[in-house]
Formats: structure tokens, sequence, C-alpha cells
């Protein structure tokens, strides 16, 4: 009997990796479940076959290839399916999330008895008659992963337990990407500059090797920089313990948001990015607007503004409607507050910056969740940011909407319901 293996979701590596599994002689489930056309071609292409949770809770190994914002959510959902299961699946997580996360995703997938694998992919979706991608696995069960080799995966064990994988993944993204979003940020700075050309033929002389690496990369990353966001913040957090690196890629995560908004609009950068890169006349990256000399805007005015044009809950207030049911929780805290304060149970985690993508049903980011008849209630650590989300929210034609005066701190001291943070490892 051919082995059963559950890849999910459909994405260009997911696709990929079923592809090769079902050519190999694996038979490739999936779930199409809220997926688009795009997702149904890619699987239907790979030879994938969709399946409802319960299904995919029968397979022999079920791998997690989904973006890294989604991956808690996804062991989540699958959790009281594995517990259920008559034969309980190997679950190994391939996602860019740092150490911390995996091992939280980790004690979900075990509380059901299933086992569970900590996974790193390293490069892109595998290729017919290429190398690779490697996937470096890492706990108790690695070996077990391993074995995949024999189907037609580049699957590698390696000493360490659940955390190493993912610390590996995080090091080696930590590099690539952030070098991609470095050469980006200069490219388009000299661009501003007038200099686009002299820095782009000094690159091209001195450091023969970075080019052509830069051509192929920047490219690259224009279709993925919403992806690497969440991946970015993963990362900070995988360097939390030095201020100044956390710092730096918080600051990459918002240079991939500026990136992934343009693509999915004027593309003025993205344009200026290939101009750069193909020596072609250089195209002008707009300035920002010169701030009024007349009176500046500071964040106090924009507050008030916010306040004064949305509803605001006060905390004992939303912990009733929430008990009750009446209203949809999102917190729009990076993850480093999340996993250093603790989270309200059943809260949706929506990162700040992508808002505005997630609302929109024009959006290629768009989130279903928020088509629902529901009344969204955003919360930040104090209740600034989530004041000025809820009239962004407004304001895109979302009716109901509120904020939680004074956040996440006043929720606890309203005696609201919190799962405490995990420990920390040393």
């Amino acid at each position: 009997m051919a082995t059963t293996i559950a890849v999910v979701a459909q994405g260009a590596m997911g696709a990929a990796i079923g592809a090769t599994l079902v050519e190999h002689g694996a038979r490739v489930l999936t779930s199409l479940a809220g997926r688009g056309p795009a997702s149904a071609k890619r699987a239907a292409a790979a030879g994938m076959i969709d399946a409802t949770d319960a299904e995919l809770a029968g397979a022999d190994m079920i791998l997690s290839i989904v973006p890294p914002g989604d991956a808690m959510a996804f062991a989540a959902r699958m959790a009281p399916h594995l517990k259920a299961a008559a034969k309980r699946p190997l679950f190994v997580d391939c996602n860019a999330v740092s150490p911390a996360t995996v091992k939280k995703i980790a004690a979900v997938i075990e509380a059901t008895g299933a086992g569970f694998v900590d996974a790193g992919i390293i490069g892109g979706p595998p290729r017919k008659g290429a190398a690779g991608p490697p996937i470096y696995a890492s706990g108790p069960r690695a070996a077990d992963f391993a074995a995949l080799a024999l189907l037609g995966l580049d699957a590698r064990a390696m000493e360490g337990p659940v955390g190493a994988a993912s610390a590996l993944k995080m090091s080696y993204a930590g590099v690539t990407k952030g070098t991609v979003a470095i050469g980006a940020a200069m490219a388009l700075a000299a661009t501003r500059g007038g200099a686009a050309r002299g820095v782009r033929d000094e690159l091209g002389a001195s450091q023969k090797a970075l080019t052509p690496w830069f051509e192929r990369q920047i490219p690259g990353m224009y279709d993925k920089a919403y992806r690497w966001v969440a991946e970015m913040r993963e990362i900070a957090e995988f360097v939390g313990d030095d201020p100044a690196a956390a710092a730096m890629y918080e600051a990459i995560a918002r240079f991939y948001e500026q990136m992934a908004a343009d693509n999915a609009g004027d593309k003025k950068s993205v344009g200026a990015l290939q101009s750069f890169l193909a020596r072609q006349p250089e195209l002008p990256v707009e300035e920002p607007p010169a701030p009024t000399p007349l009176r500046r805007v500071g964040y106090k005015d924009l507050l008030a503004a916010a306040e004064a044009e949305v509803e605001t809950l006060d905390a004992a207030g939303a912990v009733k409607l929430a008990a009750g049911g009446d209203i949809a929780l999102v917190d729009l805290r990076d993850p480093r507050e999340l996993a250093r304060e603790g989270e309200i149970p059943g809260a949706l985690h929506c990162p700040r910056g992508m808002l505005e993508f997630w609302i929109d049903p024009e959006s290629p980011y768009f989130k279903p969740v928020f088509a629902e008849d529901k009344k969204f209630v955003f919360f930040c650590a104090a209740g600034w940011r989530s004041a000025l989300a809820t009239q962004t929210a407004l304001r895109m034609g979302q009716p109901k909407v509120a904020h939680i005066g004074g956040g996440f701190k006043a929720w606890k001291d309203a005696g609201g319901p919190v799962e405490a943070p995990a420990p920390r490892s040393k």
C-alpha cells in the first residue's frame, strides 16, 4: 500500500513537494478549504487529492507548509482531528518560524498523542532534474521524517532537539533574505539620490559574485515580500536576546511590508529596482510629500482624531461581550509581545502592517474572516495602535468595529482570561 502524506498548503513550495512525492509513488492529500482557483489548479497539476481535516489526520505523515503567521493556527485546527484519529500521524512543521514558536506548536500537537518533527526548508521549491531543496529535521522523530528521502525529497535528520532545525532556518533566512532587503533598500536609495547607474556599475566591477546574486534574488522577492514580513518578525524574536539585531529584523519586516504594498499597488519601487538591476535609464522613486509648514500633525493629534471617530469599549465591558461570544477579538501586537506577555484565548492575530490588505476583498492577501458578519474588536498593548487600526477598518467599510481602551493591559486588569506565555528556553 502506498504511503499517504498530507501536504498543506498548495503554494509554490507545497505543490512542488506534493508533486515530487506523487512522482515517487506516494498518495498525497491536501485541503482546499478556503483556497482559491489558483491553489486548486496547482494541487490538480501536482496530483494532490482534496481531503477533509479528518482524512488528513488519517495520513501517515502531515507536512505543514504554510505562511509563518498561519503555522500555529493550522496546528490548532488539526489538533482535535489528530486526537480522534485511530492511528496518529507524524506531524512535521516545515515553516519559517522561530524555535520558540515551533516549541509552542509542538506542545499543541504532542498533546494529541501525535509525533512531532521540527523541519526547515532551505531554498526554493524542488524542480525536476535538480537536487534539493534540503529539508533539515530535528527532534526525537527526525529520522522518521528523513525516510522521505526514499520518496524523492532531500530530507536530512540533524542532531538536536525540536527547535534546532528552526534555528538553522532562521539563521540562514536571516542572512539571505536580510541581504536581499539591504540590497533592495540601497538600490532604491541610490535611485532617489541620482546615483543608481554609478552604484550599479561599481557593484558590477568590484562585487562580481554579489551582483548576479542580486539580479536573481531581488526580482524573486516582489511576489514573496508579504510572506517574508512574518518570517522577519520570527527572526526578530529568534535574535531577541540581542536588542540591536531584533530591531534590525523588525525594520526589515517593515521594509518588506512596504514592498508588498508597492507590488500590490502602483509598483513604483518594483519598477525602480528593475531599472537598477537591468542598467536601464533610471526611474524616479517618488519622495514622500514634504510636511506642511503650517502645522505639524503628531501622534497625539492622530489618536485624538481616531478616538473621536471610533467606538471605544472599556475593558470590563469587552470581557463580558467576549464571554458571551458577541464579538471577535483581533490582536494587533507583534509576535515578540505575544511571547513576552501572553495572549487572549481565541483572539485572531493580525499583524498591524497587514491589516489593510487582510480587510480589503480586492487585495491578494484578503482574509475571508473579515467578510463574516461579526463585530471586530481590535486591541494592542495600550490602546494606541488599536484606535488607529479601528479608524482605518471603519473607513475601509467595516461597519461593526471597536477597540479596547487601555488595550491588553486593561483587559488583564479587568480580569479577562489570558494564556500565559511559554517560558523562554535558556
